[in-house]
């Protein structure tokens, strides 16, 4: 039987209450954040975030359970995202974090507009100011560059998966059960330069990447 309680969720861990209206310290408690007012708590939306107040009241009748980050900071952090009011509760928020919560595709450019459009890589961290707000934009990418057992090609930006790498490297291959290929990168994007690949995966390239991609027939 389905539980009529109220849900959400805390740094990724899932919780119900009986009230569906709690307070910022309410919630704070329950996810075993004590002191409560050591914590800074943000409210993650679509695209959005805001910080929530000890005494704010958070109603937790929603058609999905909303979910919430905790920061052991005492202090918010301001930027935008797209021209969309964005806060942070740690003086740096990673690349990766930006799109996952600003909701940012692989094929767009993360750029720093408060910093003279300086891009912003995959494997960066912004520096988030005491005071004012980081203006952040995303744009699409051009294509770009990756070798493929040494030749250049200009490809999307995004992710690339095994089948695609093959394919791209051998185009005039008539691919037959007995067909068998080994994929492997190096200087490849984040905290994974290097790697290999196998039937079903998929990678995300990196202007530059380099890709060795071997087939063999099993007949």
């Amino acid at each position: 039987m389905a539980s009529n309680n109220a849900a959400y969720k805390v740094d990724g861990s899932a919780f119900e209450s009986i009230d569906v209206v709690l307070s910022g310290r309410q919630i704070r408690q329950s996810a075993g954040l004590a002191p409560a007012s050591n914590y800074v708590l943000i409210k993650i939306g679509q695209g959005t975030s805001q910080s929530i107040g000890l005494d704010e009241a958070v109603d937790l009748n929603q058609d999905e359970p909303p979910c919430f980050l905790s920061f052991e900071s005492d202090r918010v952090f301001s930027l935008t995202i797209n021209e969309r009011g964005f806060e942070w509760g740690a003086s740096e928020i990673s690349a990766s974090d930006i799109r996952a919560y600003g909701g940012i595709p692989d094929d767009h450019q993360l750029i720093l507009d408060s910093e003279g459009d300086r891009p912003i890589e995959d494997d960066d961290v912004v520096r988030l100011k005491a005071k004012g707000a980081e203006r952040i934009i995303s744009k699409p990418m051009e294509k770009i560059c990756i070798v493929i057992n040494t030749v250049e090609e200009y490809v999307e930006p995004g992710r690339f998966s095994f089948e695609e790498l093959a394919k791209l490297a051998f185009p005039n291959t008539e691919v037959t059960p007995n067909t068998e290929y080994t994929v492997s990168y190096r200087k490849g994007p984040g905290n994974k330069p290097e790697g290999s690949l196998i039937a079903g995966e998929s990678v995300k390239l990196k202007k530059g990447m380099i890709f060795d991609v071997s087939e063999t027939d099993k007949s």
